[in-house]
């Protein structure tokens, strides 16, 4: 019969930039009464958009215009 992993606490998330990262901690349970804590991470890079944002772009736009 398989042994199942409980979740211990939850689940922490950091998003910095375009960088995010995820680290859930596990309890699970071996033979006899020993456990075995196992902390699994995830790290998501995501790439730079070809455009500045929509708002940026505007700002830009707007400051463009008042200088003419």
């Amino acid at each position: 019969m398989p042994s199942t992993s409980s979740l211990m606490g939850s689940a922490t998330r950091y998003i910095s930039g375009r960088n995010a990262m995820q680290t859930v901690y596990w309890i699970r349970p071996t033979d006899g009464n020993q456990h075995k804590f196992l902390k699994l991470s995830k790290t998501c890079n995501f790439q730079k958009g070809s455009k500045p944002p929509r708002n940026v772009q505007e700002m830009q736009h707007r400051t463009q215009f008042y200088d003419n």
